[in-house]
């Protein structure tokens, strides 16, 4: 025979739960409520977003801003994107030996570039169809992760055999 922790969740218990049903509605609210609860025990903030369908949620938390000693992996995720071109150590290829490396340049460098790419200021073939889809927050933050990274050297071109 089972063991009722809590006669509430038990299903065979029908007349506690029909004279008793606003206990469910406060059990459920706990359970809503306890991220918010937990942000203030732990002095963590738990930020939602400042409008929208997400802001009324109240179980909806935001995913928390890296700090200088984190690394930021949706922006790595996003520079992978980047690197299957702008990549030194990648062989080179017709197309792949006028792009340059992104790694260490300056931030404001690559921001500028990119921005200007993407509003159609600075001619390009695919840039500005692949930067339609970042907000400026996103490019700084991609721009931040490339100006972290140790500089790159070209890797030398491969040598052609002569038969």
């Amino acid at each position: 025979m089972r063991a009722v922790i809590c006669p509430v969740l038990n299903r065979r218990n029908r007349h506690y739960r029909r004279r008793h049903p606003t206990i469910r509605w406060t059990i459920a609210a706990a359970f809503v409520l306890m991220p918010a609860v937990w942000s203030g025990v732990t002095g963590t903030a738990l930020a939602a977003p400042a409008s929208g369908v997400r802001a009324a949620s109240p179980v909806y938390v935001s995913q928390p801003v890296p700090q200088a000693s984190q690394p930021d992996w949706q922006a790595r995720d996003w520079a992978m994107a980047c690197m299957s071109c702008h990549n030194a150590s990648a062989p080179v290829s017709a197309g792949k030996a006028v792009l340059p490396t992104l790694e260490g340049r300056p931030v404001t460098e690559l921001m500028a570039v990119l921005q200007a790419m993407r509003d159609g200021r600075r001619p390009a073939t695919l840039m500005p169809q692949l930067l339609k889809g970042y907000r400026d927050d996103e490019l700084q933050r991609i721009a931040a992760y490339f100006a972290a990274q140790p500089a790159a050297k070209a890797a030398p071109a491969p040598a052609r055999q002569s038969q």
